[in-house]
């Protein structure tokens, strides 16, 4: 298994895709399609919702392949 780990920078949040790890259950797609969209490039949209609302959704991610790192907002 390898560490390619990708990330993908918000204002608010930093969204990391490991996609070894994914086993393509649609989880992530299919409940935010405005910060998941694998249409597009980059497929992840970090700034399409609010980081709160991601950090949710990403949690709900069956591989572990999506995790986040919420930024400090001073």
């Amino acid at each position: 298994m390898t560490n390619d780990q990708k990330l993908y920078y918000g204002k608010n949040i930093t969204v990391k895709f490991q996609p070894e790890k994914c086993i393509h259950s649609g989880v992530c797609v299919k409940g935010l399609p405005a910060v998941f969209n694998v249409s597009r490039r980059p497929w992840v949209e970090p700034d399409a919702d609010a980081a709160e609302a991601i950090a949710r959704h990403i949690d709900k991610c069956p591989s572990g392949a999506l995790r986040y790192e919420i930024l400090d907002q001073e």
